[in-house]
């Protein structure tokens, strides 16, 4: 795990190169304009703890850093949903700054961005794509409240 942020950075890079597409929306704004190869790295990088985090406290963080997008996103589960918060960095100001979502979408929206992300190196013939976590990623023994 200590090349994990740099083997995503190169991941997201590859994914790019090969013409892999990758869309957020949420909080009144139908696009945040991401691009694979910078902004999801952003997302993909900080996965693993956003799901421990869910798994153990039922509460998780993502920070969306890239220039112009800057906003910070906090789950937190209550009864059968995830409570989504937005918090903007920038003049853009989410509306609403609430969105809830049902858990299991929730749960099966990591869970597919993390085996997609490992799907998309190993057909693109990365060796990356057979390191962990992402090798795991693809299993179909992959825990998604662990990330392994």
């Amino acid at each position: 795990m200590d090349d994990y942020e740099y083997l995503v950075m190169q991941g997201c890079t590859i994914l790019s190169e090969i013409g892999c597409g990758f869309h957020i929306a949420g909080f009144g704004s139908d696009g945040w304009g991401f691009d694979v190869s910078y902004d999801m790295s952003a997302l993909v990088e900080q996965l693993p703890e956003l799901l421990k985090g869910l798994a153990s406290e039922g509460r998780g963080e993502v920070d969306f850093y890239s220039q112009g997008v800057e906003r910070t996103v906090t789950f937190e589960r209550v009864a059968g949903a995830y409570v989504l918060r937005c918090h903007s960095r920038t003049s853009w100001k989410p509306s609403p700054e609430v969105e809830y979502v049902d858990s299991v979408r929730m749960e099966s929206m990591l869970t597919e961005l993390a085996s997609t992300f490992s799907t998309g190196l190993e057909a693109a013939s990365s060796e990356i794509s057979m390191l962990e976590p992402f090798r795991s990623w693809r299993g179909e023994q992959w825990n998604w409240n662990t990330g392994t």
